[in-house]
């Protein structure tokens, strides 16, 4: 059994109102895995390297003035429904800082490229049918404060709960993240 770690901003309690219902009826078993959230970065290291690698990602968050993030709404890729940020541009730079600090980690293993699009997966379909059919709650906006990364960990494609290895806070740095442009 190989375990897999990953980075991510978890959603509070408004936002899983809104998510895990939606989840429970399109994306069970990811609902089972983990609670609605963003991603920072998966896979993150490998276990054996979880300790260590925590230790960096403390100091790079250290740096980094906590955020805020308004959920606004539904995107999609194939086969994947998502809540979908307001503005995504604080919460890219932060997937490129800690990418930049792990360079040997690209995101979802580079096949979306080195900056993938911020999003909290609400619905997995086998089918572009399945995904059209899908009745998604309307919500308004919701506005929330990410002051810290959740690293978890657990084994890929299985019903089993992963866990949470470390809650790294951001703190009220001086560095505030701002998109490269």
């Amino acid at each position: 059994m190989e375990l897999t770690t990953t980075i991510m901003i978890g959603a509070p309690h408004e936002i899983q109102a809104i998510a895990a219902p939606t989840l429970r009826q399109y994306a069970f078993e990811t609902l089972i895995r983990v609670p609605a959230h963003i991603t920072v970065l998966y896979p993150f290291v490998p276990f054996e390297q979880l300790d260590s690698a925590c230790v960096t990602l403390r100091d790079l968050c250290a740096e980094i003035a906590p955020f805020d993030i308004t959920m606004k709404g539904y995107n999609s890729f194939p086969d994947i429904v998502y809540m979908e940020p307001q503005d995504d541009t604080l919460i890219r730079a932060l997937c490129q800082k800690v990418f930049s600090a792990f360079p040997d980690c690209p995101p979802y293993r580079g096949i979306h490229g080195n900056e993938p699009t911020p999003h909290m997966t609400v619905g997995e379909f086998a089918s572009a049918e399945e995904q059209a059919a899908a009745l998604l709650p309307d919500y308004e906006p919701v506005t929330f404060r990410a002051a810290q990364l959740h690293v978890m960990y657990g084994v890929d494609n299985s019903a089993m709960t992963w866990l949470t290895h470390a809650v790294i806070a951001l703190r009220n740095g001086q560095t505030k993240i701002a998109a490269n442009k």
